[in-house]
């Protein structure tokens, strides 16, 4: 994919083969019909001598059934025993040959293979993760799944296997064996879940993303290189014919996560003539050091520049509005604010930037109120801040209270607002972005990564508005140990007025308990939410009674960029030396 015009010639299934959990595709399949329970039980639990009865006096001609029954169920415990062992491929092939031979009613496009595996290794800023995606091309009982201008197939997604490590790659500057040897856990799931006689034709990429584009380029290169010629020396995937390994440009990162999330809700792909197209989700994902935003505007001509994004996706043609926001993601942000703080005190006590460091604690209204943290200070990591050194310091940061008020204005400075926009209108940091409210009315809107991951241990289940948290976020901004019970009676009261509504609201279901452990666990909470309010308030400008939806797995697949990226990766992949029925 390119950031300006991309085809991803691939169309939609209508087929209705079923759609496995992920943890099938290390246990064999039953056909639909089957009873589940007769695909757990457990053979120790069996009667061998009624057995052998059984099939000593010829019960079996009359209930051959029974004893396939029997066999798969041991299967499943074998299999099972596999995959909580250390990989190998004898256990992994096995394995997935009983997947495979649970659809034996699969036709496939003549010379093509039933069934593809693709790898896609996500190293991202704070860890890296595999991906084992498991595809059909079965076709469907109505004719082929086929665009008008092309041969191409869209592979039917059946599961999944995830896998993650960390830290990420960019943690291993200057030492590159080791950035590729941190992958090994993630290549040895993958010899779990791709069978033996397909692994030579099972297309692998690794897309680095915003961690290794703050990194350097020279540190950067230096490892995708040695993760490339360990690839290629020590492991049986094929690699990718261009970018097998390579840092991902923001514009993909944030366009292939909408299309995973608009396959997963099939908003995508061919429709019937006269059929009225559907409405696409709008995506905004939040990772460690850079934030996406990818919508199709529904009522908004774009103005011409590299936020256009022109999609050919299942003979339709998207023109998506994008941008990646490097240096914005949610440890980027505490990195800056922390700086912010910094340099407020460094100018207020009028010292030097050296002397910092032993002034003692200093004051953090983004931290939890009389709460400590030790923060280390690089004053040039953020485009936003603009030092006079550029020496790390180590410094001791307290929580000093002033709640969600005082937060606000720290992050609303480093999300740069006011920056200058020369093509308007802007989001922030001078970058131009259509209004959301009047380009995007109507679709569903979808939150991924980091805003799942602070949410949702709180209590926020699937959606929640902006008035919402902006109430969530005053409260846990403002609690303080010796409160006398405060904090808990206002969470109390919050999820009673949520719990009133008809229906209930998304503060329905905060539990005290829950939340006073993610907050001992995170000092920085108040700061998260802060900056998470402030993006989708100040920075995306969504509506505050809008619905957005936080989500981790659609129908038990991962979101993000992922499989959107291997979706395109199978297209770009020949498939001549895979096996076929």
């Amino acid at each position: 994919m390119s950031s300006s015009s991309t085809s991803v010639s691939i169309s939609s299934s209508s087929s209705s083969s079923p759609v496995y959990h992920p943890l099938q595709s290390l246990s064999p399949a039953l056909p639909p019909s089957s009873s589940p329970s007769h695909s757990y039980h457990s053979p120790e639990r069996t009667n061998m001598g009624s057995l052998h009865r059984f099939i000593k006096y010829g019960g079996w001609r009359r209930n051959s059934l029974v004893i396939i029954i029997i066999i798969i169920t041991c299967s499943y415990t074998i299999i099972f025993r596999f995959r909580n062992s250390p990989a190998s491929p004898s256990s992994s092939s096995f394995s997935n040959e009983l997947v495979l031979k649970s659809h034996p009613n699969c036709t496939p496009p003549p010379g093509h293979p039933s069934h593809r595996y693709a790898l896609m290794i996500d190293a991202g800023s704070t860890g890296s993760r595999i991906h084992v995606y498991r595809f059909s091309y079965c076709l469907p009982p109505n004719g082929p799944r086929r665009l008008s201008s092309s041969t191409s197939i869209l592979p039917k997604l059946e599961n999944e296997l995830f896998f993650k490590t960390q830290p990420g790659l960019s943690s291993y500057a200057g030492r590159p064996v080791d950035a590729a040897e941190s992958l090994r856990p993630l290549l040895q799931t993958a010899l779990d879940g791709v069978p033996l006689e397909q692994r030579h034709c099972t297309p692998i990429s690794v897309k680095a993303t915003a961690g290794l584009r703050l990194l350097g380029d020279s540190q950067s290169k230096e490892i995708l290189h040695e993760v490339l010629r360990w690839l290629r020396t020590s492991w049986p995937f094929k690699l990718a014919q261009e970018g097998a390994v390579s840092i991902m440009d923001g514009a993909d990162e944030g366009v292939y996560a909408w299309v995973t999330i608009n396959y997963l809700l099939k908003t995508i792909g061919p429709i019937s003539e006269g059929e009225t197209r559907n409405t696409t989700a709008a995506v905004m994902d939040l990772g460690g050091a850079s934030t996406q935003i990818v919508f199709e505007p529904l009522r908004t001509k774009l103005e011409p520049g590299e936020h256009v994004y022109e999609l050919a996706f299942g003979g339709q043609t998207h023109a998506l509005y994008q941008h990646s926001h490097l240096g914005y993601g949610l440890m980027e942000a505490r990195r800056a604010v922390h700086e912010m703080v910094g340099f407020a005190e460094l100018w207020r006590r009028k010292i030097e930037w050296d002397q910092l460091a032993s002034v003692g604690p200093l004051g953090n209204p983004c931290l939890q109120p009389q709460t400590t943290r030790k923060v280390t200070l690089v004053p040039s990591s953020h485009p936003s801040s603009s030092s006079l050194s550029t020496t790390p310091l180590v410094v001791d940061f307290v929580g000093s209270g002033g709640g969600f008020k005082a937060c606000r204005r720290v992050v609303e400075l480093v999300i740069g607002k006011d920056a200058v926009c020369k093509l308007k209108p802007c989001a922030f940091g001078g970058v131009y972005q259509p209004s959301f409210t009047e380009a995007f009315a109507d679709g569903p809107i979808y939150a991924l990564s980091y805003f799942y991951d602070r949410l949702n241990p709180l209590g926020i289940k699937e959606s929640f508005t902006l008035a919402e948290l902006e109430k969530l976020v005053e409260v846990i901004c403002g609690r303080r140990a010796d409160d006398g019970g405060a904090f808990g009676r206002e969470i109390t009261r919050l999820r009673a007025a949520a719990r009133a509504r008809k229906p209930p609201a998304a503060l329905a279901d905060l539990h005290l308990d829950n939340i006073l452990a993610e907050l001992d666990d995170r000092p920085e909470s108040c700061l998260d939410l802060s900056f998470i309010f402030a993006i989708l308030d100040l920075g995306y400008q969504l509506d505050h009674h809008r619905p957005i939806i936080i989500s981790k797995k659609i129908t038990a697949i991962e979101l993000g960029w992922a499989l959107g990226a291997t979706i395109d990766l199978l297209e770009k992949t020949p498939f001549n030396d895979c096996p076929k029925p």
